[in-house]
Order: structure tokens, then C-alpha cells, then sequence
């Protein structure tokens, strides 16, 4: 019966989630400007906010740090580094993160229908490995991205992990944080793997709230020292929570 109930959540996450992907397109299609709008109303309230606590049942625990909560509030856009578990991971950050945000993606992603376009059109980041003429691109559209004070979305280990263990940094996000001068916000979030593992399909309704930390700003100029700094972070976030 788990397993059934399981399915029809999964299918109905699939079509609410491409409802909204279709909505958010016509809507920027025909307003251009409206990228604001969708993002808090579409992609924050309507798509994650309601999916999570009503197709699957999740609550959210959330706490801020009080230096990230005043650089939310004072306009400036950040990098956020949060480790990776789930599928859902993206309507966890929009629904625990107060102010706009956008992912760093992978190229591919923009050949998804109705993502993509999406995506596309409020300022997520894309990013194709060894293109060096795209990073140049996603540099300056990550500028541009932070000067309107939104924040970019980075999940740094690459790649989804059931393990608990926070797997090593990639350098790819910690490039452009350096280069566009943004601060880093180390993120941990736990509960998501239990949810919907990296190896199924079928999304399980949480037996426990959804805990997401966000940490202290890290601002550094050297791409190294931002990339331990912020793994450092996340670790320490991870045991603080367990402790």
C-alpha cells in the first residue's frame, strides 16, 4: 500500500511540477520582466512551498544565521553551497530560502521542455565543463544575477549521494563566486534522502520534519580557500545538527 501511495505522489509531483514549469515559461514569454514575480509566486510559493508540505507531506525546519539573515535583507545577491541528496533538493531551496533564487546547472538541463526555457529566463546559471567561451558567459550572467540581489544555487559535491558523508568540493561554483566577488553561504540539509533516494523514483512521505541550516557568509577572493572553507562549513553545520 506504501509502495502505491509512493507511485501517486511521485506521478502527481511530475505533473504539478510540469504545470508549473509551463506556466512560468508562458508567463516570461509573454512578460519578460516578470522574472521576480515568477520566481517568488511560481517557483517559491505555488510550486515548492504547496508540493512539499501538501503532495508530500513534509515540514520544514529552517534557521538562518543572523550575518546571512541581514545580507538577505540588505539586497546583495550570494552563492549558496549546500551538500546534495534528492531530486527535490531544488523545491527544498526554494521553499526554505526567503528571498529569490537560481541554479548553477549543468548545460543540458536547458534541452529539458518547459525546465529549460524556464530556467532559461530567470537567470539560472549554465555551465558546460572545458567550455571556456560558456564560463565566460555564466561569470558575467552570475554578476548580473547578484547586482539584482538574487541568490545562486550550488550543489558542489556534483552530483546526488545517499551516503551521509559530505563528499568532496568541486571548483566549478567557487570560480564564479571568486570572479562575480559574492560571499558564500555554507547549506545543510537533512531529511531528503529519506524522501526520495538517488536510486528510486518513488517519494516517501517523511517520517520527521526536514531540517535545512543555512551558516555564516564566507567571503574570500582565492578560489581554494573558498571551496575549504565552505566544506569546512557544511561538515560543521552537519555535526553541529547531529550534536
Amino acid at each position: 500500500m506504501k509502495l502505491v501511495i509512493g507511485f501517486f505522489r511521485s506521478v502527481l509531483s511530475v505533473l504539478y511540477t510540469a504545470f508549473w514549469c509551463g506556466a512560468a515559461l508562458v508567463t516570461l514569454m509573454i512578460f519578460p520582466n516578470s522574472s521576480e514575480f515568477v520566481l517568488i509566486k511560481f517557483g517559491k510559493k505555488y510550486w515548492s512551498e504547496f508540493m512539499m508540505k501538501w503532495i508530500i507531506g513534509a515540514e520544514l525546519d529552517v534557521q538562518l544565521h543572523p550575518e546571512t539573515e541581514a545580507l538577505f535583507k540588505s539586497g546583495r545577491g550570494a552563492v549558496l553551497v549546500s551538500n546534495h541528496s534528492s531530486y527535490l533538493d531544488i523545491n527544498l531551496a526554494f521553499a526554505s530560502t526567503p528571498i529569490p533564487i537560481v541554479f548553477f546547472s549543468k548545460a543540458g538541463v536547458r534541452k529539458v521542455p518547459l525546465l529549460g526555457g524556464a530556467n532559461e529566463r530567470v537567470g539560472t546559471v549554465f555551465v558546460d565543463r572545458g567550455n571556456i567561451k560558456m564560463a565566460k558567459k555564466a561569470i558575467k550572467k552570475l554578476e548580473e544575477t547578484l547586482r539584482s540581489g538574487r541568490c545562486v544555487v550550488v550543489y558542489p559535491e556534483g552530483s546526488r549521494f545517499e551516503t551521509n558523508e559530505i563528499q568532496p568540493f568541486k571548483k566549478g561554483g567557487f570560480h564564479l563566486a571568486s570572479n562575480a566577488g559574492a560571499p558564500v553561504v555554507p547549506v545543510y540539509h537533512e531529511g531528503m534522502g529519506e524522501i526520495l533516494p538517488p536510486n528510486t523514483f518513488i517519494i516517501r512521505k517523511p517520517s520527521k520534519p526536514i531540517v535545512v541550516r543555512l551558516g555564516k557568509p564566507i567571503y574570500s577572493s582565492n578560489v581554494e580557500e573558498l571551496r575549504n572553507k565552505s566544506f569546512e562549513a557544511v561538515k560543521e553545520l552537519q555535526a553541529k545538527l547531529r550534536h
